[in-house]
């Protein structure tokens, strides 16, 4: 790879999810750019620089003259995350609405063990854990791409949105540099669902 801008051939390098990235043309980086994989914040570097610098910094950093910055923190909407932060209590009720058509839909009694309607087993069983799965990566999705048409590159952050809320909303406080409030609150539901299930 030759790099257009540099005399000396070498390539630029920048960093994504804690990894190093290149070595890249400066017309590659722009592509990146473009596609908002990168960002004005992202740190750059390539031979000949002290260290890793934001990209804003650099004189690739005018093509940021071209669009606009990402929106300020405290202009985007937080209402999904604030909702992900508290839905481990709503899970509990949930659980209490399945518990409920459960006890409600048993058939027999066989050696002191209750015997549940078909329907019930292969359909109603997996909700306790589909429900929260799915309602979480709903959430989360619907955050992250809201972040990115605020001009906030996702990266990890769409993986982590898949498996793992309260990963999602603590990386989301980091990239956003806001106190993670949310990520706490998340942590309080969860412990706050689990006793309110042993009660």
């Amino acid at each position: 790879m030759t790099d257009d801008s540099t005399t000396d051939g070498e390539g630029w390098f920048y960093t994504q999810g804690g990894q190093r990235k290149g070595p890249f043309p400066a017309d590659e980086l722009h592509k990146l750019l473009a596609a908002r994989t990168i960002d004005g914040e992202t740190p750059i570097w390539r031979k000949g620089q002290s260290g890793w610098q934001p990209l804003r910094t650099t004189d690739l950093g005018t093509q940021l003259n071209d669009t606009p910055p990402p929106i300020t923190p405290s202009n985007l909407n937080n209402g999904l995350v604030w909702a992900l932060a508290v839905s481990p209590i709503a899970y509990v009720f949930v659980d209490v609405a399945i518990l409920h058509y459960q006890l409600t839909h048993i058939i027999q009694f066989l050696d002191g063990n209750p015997v549940y309607d078909p329907p019930y087993l292969a359909f109603l069983s997996p909700l306790t854990w589909l429900v929260p799965l799915l309602t979480n990566a709903a959430l989360c999705l619907t955050d992250a791409a809201q972040l990115k048409r605020a001009g906030y590159s996702s990266g990890w952050m769409t993986f982590f949105a898949l498996l793992l809320a309260p990963a999602y909303l603590f990386m989301r406080a980091q990239r956003l540099r806001q106190t993670p409030t949310y990520g706490f609150v998340w942590i309080a539901s969860f412990i706050v669902s689990i006793i309110l299930r042993v009660l």
